[in-house]
């Protein structure tokens, strides 16, 4: 592409205008097209046509200096992306550290932003992929680019929720589908996928009403004018919905068709994961599934999809190691929850707390009491510091339990009275009338005593 056709492709791809969109009125999509392609130059009054219906000034389109500067980082950008892509996202930030991302102009500024963000992220640095993220998102805003705020947000709010500020995930769900939908850009891929993270992030909160409207509403709209990528995006978290209203059977059946529409695609790298979250589904039923969920597994990893992200593989080891243990598998499980850890590093985030709780497990099934009180002291430690959400919550109602299979009922207590605050519970005091059945019972065993 010539440099100009490459600038007019990245401002109708980031404010969500097809080649047709942009036609008319003398210029063909057809035309478009070759000025894309760089087989043909526009003349100068066809760039102001062109800036007009982009929503851009003329200069925009013809690169200066500073665009020049940028488009030199464009072949770096590219490799650190590959980097990523390829599971390494060491090198990406190796190859990124010497570009300017900050002072970058155009769509190179975008994708080094976001690559900078994903690769942090795999990293398990939540707070440097925010950073990144949260940079991204302001500027998007800031030059109108909307397809770029949806992706960006979409990863951002991952990121929120994940690292417990679940309230701001919501806010920018929230404003961002609204930016998305005044653009005139509902339906596409990324306004779906960006709802189905909102959706995620409202049942996060607890706010299951609000998720439940709201994934109707876009399953609505994705079967109607979605593609396979986005409406298997929607079904994958009315699952997660159904999940957390009690509804396992329902959250199987929409699970089914999420993977049946990924499956449909000829490449996602969506479905590795949907059926990790899909084995972790089969293991919460009312009689675990442990045998289904490994070999969700299984086809998960099958490929090497899950081998970019640190926080996957570990959390696909906690996932085999817990369905080893319900199978009696007790040293397949020790393996698992110890890579688990390996990966997460000694980060205190709910990925490694989750790992932490399989390991103490792991412990009070071997009749090892040291291992088990390590683990589940040190799971306490890491929850203790997160901010509340309803993820959190489930942590601690799950080292409550398995606190109390190690015996340790003080313990359970505490946890459970930790999870209960964090959905807005807490215990009941003793009552006025029970405190003198208290008392008169203390006197009655006196008097007999006496």
């Amino acid at each position: 592409m010539t440099a100009i056709g490459t600038r007019i492709r990245e401002l109708r791809v980031a404010k969500g205008i097809t080649q047709t969109a942009l036609a008319g009125n003398g210029i063909s999509a057809g035309y478009v097209s070759l000025i894309e392609s760089g087989k043909r130059t526009p003349s100068p009054a066809m760039i102001k046509e062109i800036a007009q219906r982009l929503g851009v000034g003329e200069d925009e389109l013809v690169l200066d200096k500073d665009a020049r500067e940028s488009e030199r980082y464009r072949m770096d950008v590219n490799f650190a992306r590959l980097a990523l892509a390829s599971g390494d996202p060491t090198e990406a930030l190796r190859t990124l550290a010497n570009v300017p991302v900050e002072s970058l102009c155009g769509q190179v500024a975008y994708d080094a932003a976001h690559v900078l963000g994903e690769a942090h992220a795999q990293l398990g640095d939540i707070e440097g992929a925010i950073t990144a993220l949260e940079r991204l998102v302001s500027r998007s805003r800031r030059d109108g680019a909307w397809m770029t705020l949806a992706v960006a947000a979409t990863s951002l709010i991952v990121m929120l929720g994940q690292s417990g500020d679940v309230d701001a995930a919501v806010d920018l769900g929230r404003d961002a589908l609204d930016a998305i939908d005044r653009a005139g850009l509902g339906g596409t891929d990324e306004h779906l996928r960006l709802g189905a993270t909102y959706v995620w992030v409202l049942q996060e909160r607890g706010d299951l009403l609000t998720a439940t409207r709201k994934v109707e509403d876009l399953i609505s709209v994705a079967d109607r004018v979605g593609t396979l990528r986005g409406r298997g995006s929607i079904y994958w978290n009315a699952a997660i919905v159904a999940q957390s209203r009690g509804r396992v059977a329902d959250a199987i059946r929409l699970t089914d068709r999420a993977v049946a529409l990924f499956g449909e695609q000829e490449e996602s790298r969506d479905l590795p994961r949907l059926r990790m979250q899909y084995a972790l589904l089969l293991l919460s039923h009312e009689v675990p599934q442990a045998r289904e969920a490994l070999s969700q597994l299984d086809r998960a990893e099958v490929g090497d999809e899950l081998t970019g992200s640190k926080v996957d593989l570990g959390t696909a080891a906690v996932i085999r190691g817990r369905a080893n243990l319900y199978l009696g598998n007790t040293d397949d499980a020790a393996e698992h929850a110890a890579r688990a850890l390996q990966l997460l590093g000694p980060s205190e985030h709910i990925h490694r707390a989750n790992a932490l709780i399989l390991l103490g497990d792991v412990g009070v099934a071997k009749y090892d009491t040291e291992l088990a009180r390590d683990a589940f002291d040190e799971a306490r430690h890491i929850l203790g510091k997160m901010e509340e959400s309803r993820a959190t919550a489930r942590l601690w109602r799950d080292l409550g339990d398995s606190l109390r299979e190690f015996n340790d009922l003080p313990g359970a207590m505490t946890a459970y009275d930790s999870s209960l605050r964090m959905i807005g519970l807490t215990r009941n005091p003793t009552s006025t009338r029970l405190r003198d059945h208290e008392r008169r019972g203390a006197a009655h065993h006196e008097r007999v005593a006496s």
